[in-house]
């Protein structure tokens, strides 16, 4: 007989079990499937935030690389200058590698071995290793020819390809940012690879896998607890169910901000980026912008080391915000280069915004930075425009404001836009004759008394296709920094045509060549390996102020036999006592003297006691500008030994002299 009460109370046993285990699966089905959304939401949100944080990762570090080189190139010659490089960034442990193009740019399409390997962080053994065109990753991707068409395009780019991790040994994909660096005709990039971003989001699947075995658990806990209590279970489940969903959702948010606060934020002054200032320029969100520039900051990282220049930056950054309060308009700061920040301001109000400016002045020169107990003075240049195109015109204004030495400068305010726009011309001419070979020795004869060819003297010409430029150019060269550049090609031309030339010859020699180490390592190559007398004629100048350095480079090439003059003597407010006192072997009277001697008794009285000067000393002089018949017969009469000039001879092509 079945005993229905005795099965009743049977079900009645099991029945909430039954009911409570499909409750439990049901709610673990919505939660994984609650889970798996979130999830997928989360790892989506998280690989778009961390891409775009890594690709202004590689870009930022490119760019402080360019900055880098900039402030070395002129300062230590390029070899010790990549060595540099390769000390620094492994310190650092950040990913570089630099290629030096064979070719100039335009033309390394067409060359396979298009460049050498200079600098590589993580892989030194390819340093100096040949860079082909043709090589493909492991998905037979040409990724180097797409590169490299579209750095010729654009100057810079992002490459992806499949390449093998160094640290793992994996094939896996990688993204890398190249950029040219027109100086130096480099290429410089960094990578990373992409698993790096997958062992992230891996984590976030771990987390949120661990996260969701624990709630099982308190499921399973409960259901055994209250196992006879459906509706509190029903209860219970639901509530636990929102807050698994309620902390998903916060642990989505907390990798959100932490990936939007590296993007947005400058991580050394906790300023807003220049990211941040750019997305906001789009959104028109400002009308003037004040660019902040510290005067010579590297120095402070030179003369000290880079965690004293960090704390400088950050407490240059707490003394911007202590400004800001001082002051009723908002104010929005940034940090947009190293030693560079800008104050945004959506007031259309000129007078109010250099108010602001003449405030920032007068506050942070007020001020100072205490670093270990010792105090910092602050020097800063400061710029400022208007919309549209704010940046671009700040970043001039500041350029233009250093140049001319002014505290502060206005775009509205710069006077000679035309010069602007001159210099920009010249240095886009320069950059060409560089890259084009285009920097040329031309040769001027000089005669003796019976005019007879004595010497030649080199001078600098740009040739181009279709005409010949003099060097009004040298000036610009030097703002642009690219003088150095031009010197060099100048130099090495003019040494292979006077080591072929049976005639004694002189190239001129700036101020700034004889201060630069690695024009000064080039000259003595070239002196040694020519063998035979060569001039260096230097300009007289009152710029020069260390004549105890000065003596000591005329002291060096003269025990190799370079023979010295002073050129355009006569002409500048510098102290013969002291231009004289290291005995040149020549005087070249300067060409405005030459030229007035005829109507101008001053100009004849200079020429004549120039003259008589170099005799007592037994000092060899020159006469520049000799124009015609008369000057040269004039010149003869008063004890001149050396003429140069239009009558005497036209500066021609060396190639018409040695054949």
């Amino acid at each position: 007989m079945i005993d229905i009460k005795k099965d009743i109370q049977k079900y009645l046993i099991y029945l909430p079990i039954i009911i409570s285990a499909i409750g439990i699966t049901f709610s673990i089905s919505i939660l994984h499937y609650e889970k798996n959304k979130l999830e997928e939401i989360g790892i989506k949100s998280i690989k778009e935030s961390q891409l775009k944080v890594e690709k202004e990762k590689l870009k930022l570090l490119v760019n402080y690389t360019i900055k880098t080189i900039d402030e070395l190139k002129n300062k230590i010659p390029q070899k010790e200058l990549y060595k540099k490089l390769q000390e620094i960034y492994t310190i650092k442990k950040n990913y570089i590698f630099i290629y030096k193009l064979n070719y100039p740019i335009n033309q390394t399409i067409y060359h396979n071995n298009f460049a050498k390997m200079i600098v590589n962080i993580n892989t030194p053994n390819l340093i100096n290793k040949t860079i082909t065109l043709n090589y493909k990753d492991n998905h037979n991707i040409p990724f180097r020819k797409i590169m490299l068409q579209n750095i010729i395009n654009k100057k810079e780019t992002y490459i992806t390809y499949y390449y093998k991790n160094p640290f793992t040994g994996k094939i896996t994909e990688k993204l890398s940012y190249f950029k040219y660096y027109e100086p130096l005709n480099l290429i410089i990039g960094s990578g990373t690879y992409i698993e790096n971003l997958n062992k992230i989001i891996n984590n976030y699947k771990q987390l949120t896998e661990q996260e969701i075995i624990e709630v099982i658990k308190l499921f399973a806990l409960i259901s055994i607890l209250i196992i006879f209590i459906i509706a509190l279970i029903y209860i219970q489940i639901k509530s636990l169910i929102i807050k698994e969903i309620e902390k998903y959702n916060k642990t989505i948010k907390r990798q959100a901000n932490k990936i939007k606060c590296q993007l947005y934020f400058d991580k050394l002054t906790k300023l807003q980026s220049r990211y941040t200032l750019i997305q906001k320029l789009k959104n028109n969100r400002f009308k003037y912008l004040i660019l902040i520039d510290i005067d010579n900051f590297k120095n402070i990282n030179q003369l000290y080391n880079a965690k004293i220049g960090d704390e400088y930056l950050k407490q240059f950054a707490k003394l911007l915000l202590q400004f800001k309060k001082t002051q009723t308009t908002p104010l929005n700061i940034f940090r947009i280069g190293s030693d560079e920040f800008i104050i945004g301001i959506n007031k259309d109000n000129e007078k109010l915004v250099k108010e602001i400016t003449n405030n920032l002045n007068l506050f942070l020169s007020h001020s100072y930075i205490e670093i270990d107990n010792e105090k910092f003075d602050i020097d800063i240049t400061i710029a400022y425009a208007k919309t549209p195109n704010v940046l671009e015109k700040t970043l001039i204004t500041i350029s233009i404001a250093k140049e001319q030495h002014l505290s502060i400068c206005s775009y509205e305010e710069i006077k000679d836009k035309s010069k602007e726009k001159e210099f920009f011309e010249i240095k886009k001419l320069l950059k060409t004759a560089i890259e084009k070979n285009q920097i040329t020795p031309y040769a001027q004869a000089i005669v003796d008394r019976n005019k007879n060819i004595i010497k030649y003297e080199l001078l600098m010409r740009i040739v181009t296709e279709d005409k010949v430029i003099p060097p009004y150019f040298l000036d610009y060269a030097k703002k642009a920094k690219l003088y150095n550049q031009i010197s060099h090609q100048m130099i090495k031309k003019s040494f292979e045509f006077i080591e072929k030339c049976d005639k004694l010859c002189s190239i001129n020699l700036d101020l700034e060549d004889i201060k630069n180490p690695e024009t000064i390592e080039l000259l003595e190559k070239y002196v040694n390996k020519i063998n035979k007398p060569v001039i260096f004629e230097i300009l007289e100048s009152d710029s020069i102020t260390d004549y105890k350095y000065f003596i000591k480079f005329i002291e060096k090439f003269r025990k190799k036999g370079v023979l010295f003059a002073i050129d355009d003597f006569g002409s500048g407010f510098s102290n013969y006592q002291e231009i004289l006192s290291f005995q040149p072997e020549y005087l070249k009277i300067d060409g405005s003297l030459i030229k007035n001697i005829l109507k101008d008794n001053t100009s004849y009285i200079l020429t004549y006691s120039i003259s008589s000067l170099s005799a007592m000393l037994e000092i060899k002089n020159t006469a520049e500008f000799v124009e015609n018949e008369e000057i040269f017969e004039k010149l003869k009469n008063i004890g001149i030994e050396e003429f140069q000039g239009f009558y005497i001879d036209k500066p021609k092509p060396i190639t018409e002299i040695i054949k």
